[in-house]
């Protein structure tokens, strides 16, 4: 069994993986107040409530894109499953070619996306991971990682726009019948809905154009679910397990 934990800006996602099939995902909240003994206790505690023993699991990789949780998540590893994670970055062997201005800039959420990606989608291919930010990897045919784009997700949008605007209230992030809002709380729920998903065309359509051929569209996150069922783009690939099947491949190049 393998232990993967994505720790990004809102959550921390543990997943059990066994014979390629995830078993077992539980979460706990991003909070940098708290320190390594106490996340041991928690990752404990959870996982015993699904009737599993963290020391039975035979390795840990860590994908981290909050630096100060890096090392307090490294060290509940070693205090909750018994061993010393792999944590995704300089030095680990990845197979992955990436083709930015300073490659270590990557988060290692892309790059264990893109090592799925590449292993199982046609070429060229961009990554759509939506969470606190609605980002974009892209592949190109080659499979070399030639950059992406970054944008607010709903939740920062719906944030900032309660907080900026003395007449704009907290609303949920749920889909309108209309795109036309008839209320000022409908017409904010189509703005991130709808206004999400178009964004979410056009930078596919010039991206694209950039490109100068069709690419494969894989979308994963929270709010996958929610936003892409909205997009005009036909023949989107919702696959939530991409960034947990990436991990787990990189996991092994460095095992063997």
């Amino acid at each position: 069994m393998i232990l993967t934990v994505d720790v990004s800006n809102t959550s921390i996602i543990f997943s059990v993986v066994a014979e390629e099939k995830t078993i077992l995902t539980f979460r706990l909240s991003s909070d940098k107040s708290r320190t390594s003994d106490e996340y041991a206790v928690l990752m404990e505690l959870t996982a015993k409530q699904h009737n599993l023993d963290l020391h039975t699991v035979d390795g840990t990789i860590v994908s981290s894109v909050v630096p100060t949780l890096t090392s307090v998540i490294e060290d509940a590893v070693k205090i909750a499953a018994g061993h010393s994670p792999i944590v995704i970055g300089p030095g680990v062997k990845t197979g992955l070619n990436i083709r930015l201005d300073d490659p270590t800039e990557l988060g290692g959420d892309f790059v264990s996306a893109a090592v799925a990606a590449i292993d199982k989608y046609p070429l060229p291919c961009v990554i759509v991971e939506m969470g606190t930010a609605i980002a974009m990897g892209i592949l190109d045919a080659s499979g070399n990682y030639i950059g992406g784009i970054i944008c607010p997700g709903p939740m920062v949008s719906q944030i900032a726009l309660a907080r900026g605007a003395a007449q704009l209230s907290n609303v949920s992030i749920t889909p309108t019948a209309q795109v036309i809002g008839k209320s000022t709380d409908t017409s904010m729920q189509s703005g991130l809905v709808h206004g999400a998903a178009a964004m979410i065309d056009g930078l596919i359509e010039r991206i694209e154009d950039e490109l100068g051929q069709p690419a494969t569209v894989v979308v994963a996150g929270d709010w996958a679910d929610t936003i892409i069922p909205h997009c005009k783009r036909k023949g989107m690939i919702i696959d939530k397990e991409l960034l947990t099947r990436g991990m787990v491949m990189i996991y092994k190049k460095n095992k063997r």
